[in-house]
């Protein structure tokens, strides 16, 4: 029953892992452009942060889709739909959205911390192995976005900066968080294996 439990566990687990691991990469990007190459126009920052919005809520919604029967899985999807949600309207209304591009960044950060630390709060209750970084991510999230909406900046260099930083920040979260999975898949394939 316990080998069976392990390996089950350690299935689950190798076929997820890399979900974070892409999203961090592509956080890692973006965050890493924003820094390195600021763009010059509120329009590209809007073009940037909308595709970056829509991607990532599509990698979100591929992280739910893969955990849809576990406990708390739905905040995955609410995750998701929300990025694609701030993406689109970025996108659509990329002309009238560079005016409140800071704004838009700034809402779309904090309501990701809060969905962010609302998941962590049920996984934790579920006694799911990854609640300490959804919890650290939606925290950083969170506070990244109150930080921008409390001092509230008019350049773009300052809201790519901001940005950045929390591209970055949130990019090494979601990678370490993804190794540390498969780290932890594989421990429990060798001992439900010895077991």
């Amino acid at each position: 029953m316990t080998d069976e439990l392990g390996t089950d566990v350690d299935a689950r687990l190798r076929g997820i892992w890399w979900l974070p691991v892409v999203r961090g990469i592509v956080l890692l990007i973006v965050g890493f452009l924003m820094l390195a190459h600021p763009f010059d126009t509120a329009v590209a920052l809007v073009w940037v942060f909308g595709v970056f919005a829509v991607v990532d809520g599509v990698l979100t919604l591929a992280q739910w889709f893969s955990n849809r029967h576990e406990e708390g899985g739905i905040w995955w999807a609410v995750l998701g739909l929300v990025s694609v949600g701030f993406g689109l309207v970025a996108i659509i209304w990329a002309p009238q959205t560079a005016k409140a591009i800071f704004y838009l960044i700034a809402i779309w950060v904090l309501v990701i911390g809060i969905l962010g630390v609302i998941a962590a709060a049920t996984l934790y209750r579920a006694r799911d192995i990854g609640w300490f970084w959804v919890l650290a991510s939606g925290l950083v999230a969170f506070l990244i976005g109150l930080l921008m909406l409390v001092n509230p900046q008019e350049t773009v260099a300052v809201v790519m900066v901001i940005f950045g930083l929390f591209a970055f920040v949130a990019g090494v979260l979601l990678v370490v968080s993804g190794f540390a999975t498969r780290a932890f898949a594989r421990a429990v394939g060798k001992g439900s294996a010895a077991i």
